[in-house]
């Protein structure tokens, strides 16, 4: 049965919920509304006040979590309804925590697109980044942020709650969020419900005001069962999708090969993440405590440089030897974080000499595009292997358009996290802390998320062991008794 067909078989069975979010949905919005209207001159109108809210959310939530649970398959493991619907509360703060966060992302775009665009060649700058352009493109990356990425996740851990409380399969909706027939229901569904209503209203009025009247309440009512309608069809799409997918993930998944090598490196994920804060914690106290320009000042900077600077070559390199290596033999790290080193030496006369060229596009994509994806994954290998690499290996990487689109998303989520600090001027330093160490941070978690996708595709490349079979006679030669030996490899030896 097709994902379509499923779905309508679906909301055909259940169409008495579905019927109940038409109805209740502006039943509920009348409710809310009447409360606002309540006078408080009675004691009992007061505690009316107050019970009202408590009675609205609960049925709000109820509505909500009952629609998902009866699109979704029982598996026998669900929670009460009330338990399920109280756990929405959770999704319910988290999500406007997103959207205030956005709405501040929303008042920093003119800040950030005139910034970009004084960053800008001149010989682009008239052109293609203007200021209208920049704001033209952030725009669009807020909207979809906020309509698109956003609602996507929240909708998918919201559902599994209304049903299993917080025993979550953590695994299989991290999965689902990789299926990309979720991302397009999601997609259609807010330029359905967003996009499209938000036409409605761009005219001029005209006409009598008898007619301007008719006119607003046909267009309510148009967005009104848009935005329910196409609400209603994506909790359907998401029991459809969830529901085909398998209980347990595949154990050979590149996403649950990541969680497994990303568990077991955790403790490297740790140490780099805390040098990352100590670092932000240490500038910022060598700033404030000891005077500027001073002598101790640049006694103390050279010192905490240096040692950071050590570490900033040896935790990576740690982390690669226990994201890559499986088994083998492997070099020492000191000799791993050297050959490590030799490649970044050479990406950067690269990037010198890339600087030397006139065009500025050719640049940013020579500088951005192609050389950290080709120098990345010889560089990872040295770590654990030194200059005895395994070319196949690492050809066989650079031929995969999975390396190449991860490193492209990596960039994306670098720039993203830049623009928390981009043209940060406030008298608030603790607010230009905050905005750096979170900047750092996230930074440092996309960077590696980027190695140990590396190391999935990688497949934990090793020398391998020669297996050469020969036969073994035992007793008198028989052609039957036979059998094989596994010889150790010249390494090994």
């Amino acid at each position: 049965m097709s994902l379509f067909r499923e779905l309508f078989h679906r909301l055909r069975l259940r169409w008495t919920w579905v019927v109940a979010q038409l109805v209740g949905t502006p039943l509920l919005i009348l409710v809310g509304l009447a409360w606002t209207r309540l006078p408080d001159k009675h004691v009992w109108q007061v505690a009316l006040s107050l019970l009202v809210p408590l009675l609205l959310g609960i049925s709000v939530f109820e509505l909500q979590a009952g629609t998902v649970r009866s699109f979704a398959d029982d598996d026998g493991k669900r929670v009460k309804l009330v338990l399920g619907a109280i756990s929405l509360l959770v999704w319910v703060a988290i999500g406007a925590a997103c959207w205030a966060v956005l709405d501040w992302c929303d008042d920093q775009i003119p800040q950030w697109a005139g910034y970009l665009n004084s960053q800008a060649p001149a010989s682009l700058r008239a052109k293609l980044f203007t200021f209208e352009h920049i704001s033209l493109w952030l725009g669009i990356v807020e909207w979809l942020l906020r309509w698109v990425a956003v609602p996507g996740k929240l909708i998918v851990y919201a559902s599994a709650s209304a049903q299993w409380g917080w025993r979550l399969p953590w695994r299989r909706m991290i999965r689902f969020l990789w299926n990309w027939h979720w991302w397009a229901g999601v997609l259609l569904a807010a330029l359905v419900a967003v996009a499209l209503p938000g036409c409605f209203f761009a005219g001029e009025p005209s006409g009598t005001v008898h007619a301007q009247l008719w006119h607003v309440a046909l267009k309510v009512s148009a967005t009104y069962l848009l935005a329910v309608g196409s609400w209603v069809l994506l909790l359907g799409w998401f029991a459809v999708i969830f529901g085909g997918q398998q209980l347990e993930p595949e154990e050979n998944g590149l996403d649950q090969e990541l969680f497994k090598r990303l568990l077991d490196s955790r403790r490297w994920i740790g140490a780099m993440l805390g040098w990352t804060l100590l670092f932000t914690l240490v500038s910022q106290i060598l700033t404030y405590l000891l005077p500027i320009d001073s002598t101790l000042q640049a006694v103390f900077s050279f010192a905490v440089g240096s040692i950071f600077s050590i570490a900033a070559l040896v935790l990576p390199a740690g982390l690669l030897r226990s994201l890559l290596s499986t088994g083998g033999r492997r070099v020492g790290l000191v000799w791993g974080t050297l050959s490590m080193l030799i490649w970044i030496v050479l990406a950067v006369a690269a990037l010198a000499s890339i600087e030397l060229l006139p065009h500025p596009i050719l640049k940013w994509t020579l500088s951005w595009l192609v050389l950290p994806p080709l120098v990345i994954p010889w560089a990872a290998s040295s770590a654990p292997w030194g200059l005895r690499l395994p070319w196949r290996g690492i050809l066989k990487v650079l031929h995969n358009w999975r390396w190449w689109a991860g490193v492209l998303v990596a960039e994306i989520g670098w720039a993203l996290a830049g623009l928390l600090v981009i043209g940060t001027f406030t008298t608030q330093t603790w607010l230009v802390e905050l905005k750096l160490g979170i900047a750092s941070l996230l930074r440092m978690s996309i960077w590696i998320l980027l190695l140990g996708w590396l190391a999935v595709l990688f497949g934990g490349q090793q020398p391998p062991a020669e297996e050469v079979q020969i036969p073994v006679l035992v007793g008198p030669p028989d052609d039957d008794k036979e059998s094989s030996v596994k010889l150790p490899s010249q390494e090994d030896r």
